[in-house]
């Protein structure tokens, strides 16, 4: 399958990110078949539109964007994962490669793990526990053999993210 590329960087979804993406496409599919009239208007949809555009919109364009870049929240270890905020409580992390212009979208936090400062749910405590335990993987080099590997695998596109 082709990587998805946009602005002259090749962009790149890890297993974490996939997970939670086909799980709300799933979620979408289920309201579309029970309301097709409403689910439109309702919030996993508003949520699977927002995490497109956060990708294709404001990583793709900028992915270096000082203002992606983050502090102390992950630990001073994780600082060059870059997050994105969108829709308040939301946040969807990454790294990049200026030399390879190259994008790896590792995860974006669900319903269940809100930003809440000092929550157990925490979408950077959560976050940050993942990145400890591996999943995925804080090594640039491994981070992107695993999501090429995704790329390899997958028979269609990302779900919610179409190819171009």
């Amino acid at each position: 399958m082709d990587v998805l590329q946009l602005n002259g960087w090749k962009i790149y979804f890890h297993g974490c990110f996939l997970e939670q993406m086909k799980a709300l496409t799933l979620e979408v599919s289920a309201l579309k078949a029970a309301k097709p009239d409403e689910y439109m208007h309702k919030k996993p949809v508003k949520l699977l539109a927002a995490i497109r555009k956060v990708i294709e919109e404001q990583i793709a364009a900028d992915p270096l964007n000082a203002k992606y870049r983050q502090g102390d929240t992950l630990g001073g270890e994780y600082k060059h994962w870059f997050r994105v905020k969108f829709l308040q409580q939301f946040r969807l992390f990454y790294r990049c490669s200026e030399q390879h212009k190259t994008i790896v979208i590792g995860w974006v936090n669900s319903v269940d793990t809100l930003r809440a400062y000092g929550s157990k749910t925490d979408a950077y405590r959560v976050f940050s526990a993942m990145l400890k335990s591996g999943n995925p993987p804080d090594d640039w080099g491994e981070l992107l053999a695993q999501a090429k590997k995704e790329a390899t695998d997958s028979a269609d596109s990302t779900p919610g993210i179409p190819r171009r």
